[in-house]
């Protein structure tokens, strides 16, 4: 049986996400598809737009077949740790193959950048620490020693999907995987302010519809999407991000010096800049901007406020297993699943009711904090239903 997994964040779910699922689907022609999908919080440290049961049934509608949750805590990390959680869920649940987009869909250039930088040699290691200490931020300063040593991949990191792709690929080497990649070429800018209509950028489609530019983003997103998105604007059932805000710098400014040390992913002063920043702030994308730049890019300060919200430390993630259970979020009815469920080397759990008493408090805290700011109960994730078509 061949199995395509795949690792998104669908938030929302848009033309470019089904050109990438239906290619992958006629390279491979699999026996099914499971997606593993970013919870309530996404991997640059955002609150998702939708909530992952609206983005499993787009998903479902899109062709997959099953749609599982990925765990907060493997979800709000750099991409490295981020792919490797997710692929390892996947080949738990028996995926066979594993399909992801690039701007530079060259899957032996990916494969070398890979196996350099699982077993990085001194002059990598040299030129990373030369271009740190020159100021460079670490992004940047990892992507110019891969290309120092490896001139063919000049450039190569500098690309988003470029970047994820080389950590599937990592994932699977460090794991001993045999899953085999199916590569689909990245369409339209994935920093784009604007919207391509069949090419969009997730980013970009999410801030006109916050800023009510409706009709450009409906025409970038499949009829079932725009269904779901005009129902949760008029029932209000989007995260406010004045809500965040409030409970953003509430916390941050409320946390002591041993919860500021305890934070992950830290540099040198970096929870110094983080508390001041906090205190002179108003919103969040105020404290981001802060404190972004050169030495910390904005995504690693978008995650280090998750993991203060979610309660995530340096010693909870430095010790974190990889996922031991499968939460399912979204399921086609086909009568292969009930067999291979039982043939599976981890606990599939398609009940919020059950999950409730397995889940990681991040993924609680996670389901909370999203509730809050869409001025819903705590109770939200377990009145939520296995989506079913």
């Amino acid at each position: 049986m061949k199995i395509l997994g795949i690792v998104a964040e669908y938030d929302p779910f848009h033309r470019g996400h089904l050109y990438h699922i239906t290619e992958a689907k006629r390279l491979l022609s699999p026996d099914l598809v499971f997606v593993v999908l970013s919870p309530c919080v996404k991997q640059r440290g955002e609150l998702s737009l939708l909530s992952p049961s609206d983005r499993a049934r787009c998903a479902l509608e899109a062709g997959a077949d099953a749609v599982f949750s990925l765990p907060a805590a493997w979800t709000v990390r750099d991409a490295e740790h981020y792919a490797l959680g997710a692929v390892s869920l996947l080949a738990r649940l028996g995926a066979t193959h594993l399909a992801f987009g690039a701007e530079t869909p060259d899957e032996a250039l990916l494969g070398r950048a890979a196996d350099l930088l699982e077993s990085p040699p001194p002059a990598f290691e040299a030129a990373l620490k030369e271009g740190l200490s020159a100021g460079i931020g670490y992004p940047a300063a990892f992507s110019a020693a891969l290309s120092s040593v490896l001139p063919e991949a000049n450039g190569l990191l500098d690309r988003p999907n470029n970047t994820l792709a080389v950590c599937y690929l990592r994932a699977v080497r460090r794991l001993n995987l045999s899953l085999s990649s199916v590569i689909i070429p990245r369409k339209g800018n994935y920093h784009a302010a604007a919207v391509d209509p069949e090419s969009p950028s997730a980013s970009a489609l999410r801030e006109y519809l916050l800023q009510g530019s409706y009709t450009p983003a409906y025409q970038a997103v499949p009829e079932y999407t725009m269904q779901i998105l005009r129902s949760r604007f008029l029932e209000g059932r989007i995260p406010d991000e004045h809500i965040l805000d409030s409970l953003l710098l509430s916390r941050l400014r409320s946390m002591s010096d041993t919860e500021y040390s305890s934070l992950p992913d830290l540099s040198e002063g970096m929870e110094n800049a983080l508390r001041n920043a906090a205190s002179v702030s108003n919103t969040r994308r105020e404290l981001i901007s802060a404190l972004s730049g050169r030495r910390y890019p904005a995504a690693r300060i978008s995650r280090l406020c998750a993991c203060a919200l979610l309660g995530l430390t340096k010693e909870k993630l430095d010790t974190l297993p990889l996922p031991d259970h499968a939460l399912l979020l979204g399921l086609r009815k086909n009568p292969e699943m009930t067999s291979l469920w039982k043939s599976l080397s981890i606990p599939v759990i398609s009940s919020f009711a059950e999950w409730k008493n397995t889940a990681d408090p991040a993924d609680l805290a996670a389901w909370c904090l999203w509730a809050q700011c869409c001025r819903l109960p705590d109770t939200l994730p377990f009145t939520e239903k296995l989506v079913s078509l």
